[in-house]
């Protein structure tokens, strides 16, 4: 077998290997197999943030029990100051990292909203 011989039957795979390193790549990240270190970071805080959100609300709402206090009474715009303490109060009992200690009681105020 010739060197021209050889390089004539490697010459699909060659072609396969060429489009495959292109499209693996973009195939990968649309169909989700692949992602970047800042999506992943985004997903993990977002669920950080919204578990401790959950508790949040859960505690205003033994809160609100214990006090006799109705949450609808909370709701609306007008109402906005009074929900804020009270998310202000929860979040002192609750330990937040410092990092999303802000989202989430942004998250928790518009829970109870």
């Amino acid at each position: 077998m010739t060197f021209g011989q050889i390089l004539e039957h490697a010459k699909p795979y060659a072609i396969g290997l060429v489009v495959g390193l292109f499209f693996s790549p973009i195939i990968g990240f649309n169909a989700g197999w692949l992602t970047t270190t800042t999506a992943s970071n985004l997903a993990a805080e977002t669920a950080r943030v919204d578990a401790l959100t959950g508790i949040c609300s859960d505690t205003a709402g033994r809160m609100a029990t214990a006090t006799s206090t109705d949450l609808a009474a909370l709701q609306g715009y007008a109402n906005r100051a009074k929900r804020d303490e009270l998310v202000a109060t929860i979040m002192a009992n609750i330990q937040v990292p410092a990092d999303v200690a802000g989202k989430v009681s942004t998250s928790c105020s518009r829970a109870l909203s």
